[in-house]
């Protein structure tokens, strides 16, 4: 498995843990995950529920961590890295801007008490909602503060 795959296999997990993943969403992860070269017994039974019936997604999704040996990560832990992930995704335009910027807020503003690094952040997906007539000027300004939170901008 490359590096990419390792992060976003990491991504996955961590969206679960911290509750940005549904637990009826689950098995279409699981095939992601298995896309990427995970592989083990329950994933691939988690992959393969049916749409309509998925109540036992999230503890499959429990033995499937067991299984893996994937770690839950400390919540101040996760939020960066997922603050980091979601930037990288949107710089790199795997993801849509304002999407990216909304994923980056909920991983972080809240986990990591509303942190001053993050008031830009806000500010500007505020303005995205109060000033339609600046939505492009304004996803520039958030692709901007993407690069920044990464460290290629000042």
């Amino acid at each position: 498995m490359d590096s990419q795959a390792n992060v976003r296999a990491r991504a996955i997990f961590l969206c679960e843990q911290t509750g940005l993943i549904p637990p009826h969403e689950l098995p279409d992860y699981a095939t992601e995950l298995l896309v990427l070269g995970y592989d083990s017994p329950t994933l691939r039974e988690l992959a393969g529920l049916p749409k309509g019936d998925r109540t036992d997604a999230a503890d499959m999704w429990d033995i499937v961590r067991d299984e893996l040996s994937v770690r839950y990560e400390d919540e101040e832990e996760a939020a960066r890295f997922l603050l980091k992930y979601w930037a990288q995704e949107v710089v790199d335009g795997r993801i849509d801007v304002l999407m990216g910027s909304r994923l980056m807020y909920r991983a972080g503003w809240f986990p990591l008490g509303q942190p001053t690094e993050l008031h830009e952040l806000v500010n500007l997906l505020d303005d995205w909602d109060d000033m339609p007539q600046r939505h492009e000027r304004t996803a520039s300004e958030l692709l901007h503060f993407a690069r920044k939170l990464l460290g290629l901008e000042t």
